[in-house]
């Protein structure tokens, strides 16, 4: 069984996201002849990791870029092989069923990332958040899994010697806002504007949230 269903896709920027299940023996099977990380030994990765770099490249696929090929850099950022034009960003989250993942392409600066609604999250808040955030955002778990996201996606993009408390600011002006406009981030004063995406396989599931950008808008 290998199942990879696109749930977001996005033009501008490029970007898609989705789901993906696969049994370990198949991952295996692609681990052993894929050519999409040619410096990474997949083989050696746990089914679980396996199944996420899976999801990446059938994302690819989906996008045309079947033939692009991934290396990271020492902080682990992800870079096209020979193709310093492309900016690559990705995100992935495992659960029981399988694995969220996106990917994220532009002529510049680009980040994306995919975070659940979960508890722990009321825990690190303040690992993540300033003060005054905290009291916009407040304790609702998908307001927090959204900022999260947002962040994840600033450093992403611009990162790596940011911190997310005093660096990384997120104007919240509420989930509803957030999901029709966006919200507008911004990396030690320089703003941009960034999607956020709430995504779900089942109403039983807990949902997953997109964050996509710096974009266009």
């Amino acid at each position: 069984m290998a199942d990879f269903t696109v749930i977001f896709k996005s033009l501008a920027p490029l970007a898609s996201a989705g789901f993906g299940a696969c049994d370990a023996s198949t991952v295996a099977e692609w681990a052993a002849a894929q050519d999409r990380f040619p410096n990474r030994d997949v083989t050696d990765l746990t089914a679980t990791r396996q199944l996420e770099h899976w999801c990446i490249d059938q994302i690819l696929h989906a996008l045309g870029y079947s033939d692009l090929r991934i290396t990271h850099t020492a902080n682990g950022k992800p870079e096209a092989i020979q193709n310093p034009a492309i900016h690559l960003s990705i995100a992935h989250h495992s659960t029981v069923d399988g694995c969220w993942a996106a990917v994220a392409l532009g002529k510049g600066a680009i980040g994306v990332d995919v975070e659940a609604e979960r508890e722990q999250l009321l825990r690190i808040a303040p690992r993540f958040l300033s003060l005054a955030e905290q009291e916009v955002v407040g304790e609702s778990l998908a307001a927090l899994a959204g900022t999260w996201a947002v962040k994840e996606c600033m450093f992403k993009a611009y990162g790596p010697a940011l911190d997310f408390r005093s660096d990384l600011q997120v104007k919240w002006r509420g989930l509803e806002h957030a999901e029709e406009v966006g919200v507008i981030g911004s990396v030690r004063g320089s703003e941009g504007h960034y999607q956020i995406v709430q995504m779900q396989t089942s109403p039983s599931e807990a949902p997953m949230w997109l964050a996509l950008g710096p974009t266009s808008n």
